[in-house]
């Protein structure tokens, strides 16, 4: 797994349009653990499920957030849902106790360049915001909102998203 940083570096070598070709799909992005860097059983708690919308990790610090990318069948081809859950199966693969083996969803709607989050019958839930996401009745997910499935948090971020956070933390680098 590699890390904000990483992804800033390759975004400033070889520019924007061909940074989306090769990277068009979702990004979820947690802090690093301490010690190993194993994500293994470590939770990722972003979002106060309280009061919903708190997000933990701003500024400088989310150059070093780990990027959890999915898994893509074919070089070149991204998938219109992206199955996650504890199964090395699913596109995203979260290795957590809290994590179902089939837990959650997240697919494209092409026409307005967006995607639905959706839980799929999970046992620990599925969040939005720290606000339940119904099996069944999936929600639209923007920019830098943060997703929970059981107790792992995740920063969400569109492809042209996560470009444009990349842009600000570049121009804040061309600051300093």
């Amino acid at each position: 797994m590699e890390t904000v940083q990483h992804y800033l570096e390759a975004y400033m070598d070889i520019g924007e349009e061909p940074f989306l070709q090769q990277y068009n799909h979702p990004f979820l992005l947690y802090p690093e653990k301490h010690g190993s860097g194993d994500f293994s059983t470590y939770h990722t708690r972003m979002a106060d499920r309280g009061s919903g919308s708190r997000i933990a990790g701003t500024g400088k610090e989310i150059k070093q957030f780990r990027v959890l990318s999915p898994k893509l069948p074919d070089a070149g081809k991204f998938p219109s849902k992206y199955l996650v859950g504890r199964s090395s199966e699913r596109e995203i693969y979260i290795d957590h106790s809290t994590v179902s083996k089939r837990h959650a969803f997240l697919a494209r709607v092409e026409e307005k360049e967006a995607y639905k989050l959706g839980d799929a019958g999970s046992t620990n839930g599925t969040f939005l915001n720290g606000q339940s996401v119904e099996a069944g009745d999936p929600v639209y997910v923007r920019d830098g909102n943060v997703i929970s499935f059981g107790d792992c948090d995740y920063m969400f971020f569109t492809s042209s998203g996560f470009v444009q956070l990349l842009k600000r933390l570049k121009k804040e680098e061309e600051e300093e």
